[in-house]
């Protein structure tokens, strides 16, 4: 079965995302009585892994293609040739950064305004 390089470098790139959106969404868990903080929080993480998905995305053609998980998961079969490994899994797996970092960047601006509305409300604490 052939699948393609973009889909397993979507994959390999949004397993590591949800790894990062697991620990923030438990973090905005731990924030739960006070809405507002919680959201900010979450807001600044998730941008902070928007720039980080961007900075990966930067560099991803100056990674060796041989030490990506994408070049580990892909099929033997299915490896491009060494002449142009490097160029095809730089520039795919630069896309998906940049797709992600997106994703991210707008998810983040979502919260962070989600925090403001809920600050200019006055929506306060909860007391335990």
């Amino acid at each position: 079965m052939l699948v393609s390089i973009e889909k397993i470098a979507e994959f390999s790139v949004a397993r590591a995302c949800g790894f990062a959106a697991l620990g923030i969404f438990t973090l905005m868990i731990g924030f739960a009585w006070h809405p507002a903080m919680s959201f900010q929080t979450g807001g600044i993480l998730t941008l902070l892994t928007a720039a980080i998905l961007l900075l990966k995305g930067l560099n991803a053609h100056r990674k060796p293609y041989r030490t990506t998980e994408l070049w580990i998961i892909l099929p033997k079969e299915q490896r491009p040739v060494p002449e142009i490994a490097q160029q095809l899994i730089g520039n795919i797996l630069r896309y998906v950064y940049f797709r992600f970092a997106l994703h991210a960047a707008s998810l983040s601006a979502l919260m962070l305004l989600t925090a403001l509305v809920l600050s200019v409300l006055g929506v306060a604490p909860r007391n335990s």
